[in-house]
C-alpha cells in the first residue's frame, strides 16, 4: 500500500492486497481450521487467519508499524509484559487501574513498578499513558524515548485516549503503541479487542508467538466489528474532538474544574499542540462536591451512564465507582456524535437541576 495515503484512506484500502475479493464488505471467516498446505500459510486460528490479517494491516498502517491485535486491551497490555519481560516497568500513578494491575500480578516473578522518572536500565520499560484516563494529562513520549534509548529500555504507549488519528506514538521513537481497540478503534461499544503496534517487525513477530501460547486472540466476529468500525475512525475522532472542545470550553465557567487538553488551564495545554493533531474527545470535570457529582448522571438524558468510551454514544460516569483512586467529586465525559448543541443543553439542564454546583 502507499505509504503517502492519509489515515483516513488507510483505514479504507490498507487490507485491500491482504484478500482480494470482489466484495466491498470484507468477509467474516469462523472456521479454526484450514486445509493443509494451503496458499495462505494458513493452519489454526489461534496462530492466524484471515479476517484478523485484515485488520492487523490496516491497524499497523494507521499507527506506521506492525500490528497484533488480542482478544482485549487488558489481553494485550498483559502479553506486551509478558513479552518484554522487564525487570522494572516506569509508569506515572493513576491512569487506567488495569494496567497497574497487570505490572502488579507479575511482582511475583520479579517485576517491579518504580516512579517514572526512575533510573533507567537495560531491559526496562517506560510505559506512558498519554492522554492519561481520566484527566487527561500529557506525557512527553519524543523527550521519555530520548532517556529511555540510551539505557537500553524499551517505550510503550498506551494511545487509547488519542487514537492514531490524533497521535503517532512511533513515529516520536515508541518503541510500542497499545490501544484498547474496544473503545475509538471498535467505535460502536459492541467488539471487544486490544492491539500492540511495533515499530520492529521482529517485535511484532514476538508477541505473535507470545499470543499463541497465551490463547489471547480476538475472536472472528470481534475482528470484523473492529474491522469495520475502524473505517470511520477519522470522522468520529474529529468529530468528537470538536465537541469535546466545545463542551470543555462551555463548563469550564460553570464547574469547579474542567480537564482537556484544549484549555490554557490544563497542564497539558502546550505539549498537546506540539504532540497531537488535536487534543482529544474525552474530558473530565470536578464539581463543588461528591454528592454533587454522584447525582449529576442521573439528571443528564443523553449522557448514559456507563464506564466505557469511544463509542458514538455519548457517556458519563462518576470515577470513583471503578477507580478509587480518582479525585472524589470527578466525572468522565466520553464525547460521543451525537449534535454538539443537544449534549451542551443537556449538561446546562442537568447542573440547573443539581443548582448549578
Amino acid at each position: 500500500m502507499d505509504d503517502l495515503l492519509r489515515p483516513d484512506t488507510l483505514a479504507l484500502h490498507a487490507d485491500a492486497a491482504v484478500e482480494p475479493t470482489p466484495d466491498i464488505a470484507p468477509p467474516i471467516h469462523v472456521s479454526t481450521t484450514f486445509a493443509a498446505d494451503n496458499d495462505a500459510g494458513l493452519v489454526y486460528a489461534r496462530n492466524d487467519q484471515p479476517t484478523r490479517r485484515r485488520l492487523e494491516a490496516v491497524l499497523g498502517a494507521l499507527d506506521g508499524g506492525h500490528a497484533v491485535t488480542f482478544a482485549s486491551g487488558q489481553a494485550a497490555a498483559t502479553a506486551a509484559l509478558l513479552h518484554l519481560q522487564p525487570r522494572r516497568v516506569a509508569i506515572a500513578p493513576g491512569g487506567y487501574h488495569g494496567t497497574h494491575a497487570a505490572i502488579d500480578a507479575l511482582a511475583p516473578f520479579g517485576v517491579e513498578k518504580v516512579a517514572l522518572e526512575a533510573d533507567l536500565g537495560p531491559g526496562d520499560v517506560v510505559w506512558l499513558e498519554t492522554p492519561k484516563n481520566p484527566t487527561c494529562e500529557l506525557q512527553d513520549i519524543a523527550a521519555h524515548v530520548a532517556r529511555a534509548r540510551p539505557a537500553g529500555a524499551r517505550v510503550v504507549v498506551d494511545g487509547t485516549f488519542a487514537t492514531p488519528v490524533l497521535q503517532a506514538p512511533l513515529a516520536l521513537g515508541a518503541d510500542l503503541v497499545y490501544h484498547s481497540m474496544t473503545k475509538f478503534l471498535s467505535g460502536h461499544s459492541d467488539a471487544l479487542g486490544g492491539v500492540l503496534v511495533a515499530r520492529d517487525p521482529a517485535l511484532a513477530d514476538g508477541l505473535r508467538a507470545t499470543r499463541t501460547v497465551t490463547g489471547g486472540v480476538p475472536g472472528a466476529l470481534e475482528t470484523w466489528l473492529v474491522l469495520r468500525g475502524v473505517r470511520t475512525l477519522g470522522l468520529r475522532v474529529r468529530q468528537q474532538t470538536a465537541t469535546a472542545t466545545r463542551l470543555a470550553a462551555f463548563l469550564e465557567p460553570r464547574v469547579a474544574r474542567v480537564w482537556h487538553p484544549s484549555l490554557p488551564s490544563h497542564p497539558g495545554h502546550a505539549l498537546a499542540k506540539r504532540q497531537m493533531r488535536g487534543p482529544g474527545p474525552i474530558l473530565s470535570i470536578e464539581l463543588a462536591t461528591e454528592a454533587a457529582a454522584r447525582a449529576l448522571p442521573g439528571t443528564l438524558r443523553l449522557f448514559r451512564d456507563a464506564t466505557s468510551l469511544g463509542g458514538v454514544e455519548s457517556l458519563v460516569e462518576w470515577r470513583r465507582k471503578q477507580d478509587p483512586h480518582a479525585p472524589p467529586a470527578l466525572l468522565r465525559l466520553a464525547v460521543g456524535i451525537e449534535d454538539p448543541e443537544d449534549l451542551e443543553r443537556d449538561l446546562a439542564r442537568g447542573l440547573d437541576e443539581l443548582g448549578g454546583r
